[in-house]
């Protein structure tokens, strides 16, 4: 089976199954940018700074355990699908400081490779990268270079072998 991972949707199968992206972080923003106001508003080292302290990192902690849950769950259902996955090899770096760097940020692409790395050892499946260089523009049918695509097309058509 072969994973794509994106910002649009969290996760695109071979098996044309769609894994909508969760929004931990970017639908509870409003939660801490009030609690690091209130946090900010407190005098150091006080008994309330402490308390306001505390709520921040708890909130962070929940959002990170959501997180981290929602990658476990579907790195078992990824495993249960298939015996041999295969992810793009993604500049996830880059990723992380482009535009849409909170997004990226908040799917957690990394954290969740490393997450299905390890599960699939555990379940024995075969996990590996694969070099996203000419992915999509390989007929995965007959293997000749198909050329460039147009964002706009989403599903890979072959004028060679009409895969």
């Amino acid at each position: 089976m072969g994973i794509d991972l994106g910002l649009e949707k969290f996760i695109a199968t071979s098996q044309q199954e769609l894994i909508a992206r969760p929004r931990f972080f970017v639908e509870l923003q409003s939660k801490p940018q009030w609690l690091q106001r209130r946090l900010s508003k407190k005098q150091k080292g006080s008994k309330n700074w402490h308390k306001a302290r505390e709520k921040v990192a708890q909130l962070h902690e929940h959002i990170y355990n959501t997180r981290k849950n929602f990658h476990y769950q579907v790195a078992h259902h990824l495993c249960d699908q298939a015996s041999i996955i295969f992810a793009e090899d993604l500049n996830l770096k880059a990723m992380s400081r482009g535009m849409l760097r909170k997004h990226a940020l908040d799917a957690g692409m990394a954290s969740f490779l490393e997450i299905l790395k390890h599960v699939a050892s555990k379940r024995n499946v075969y996990f590996d990268k694969v070099d996203a260089n000419l992915t999509s523009q390989t007929c995965p049918n007959c293997g000749v270079v198909t050329g460039k695509k147009d964002l706009s097309q989403r599903v890979h058509e072959c004028s060679n072998c009409g895969f």
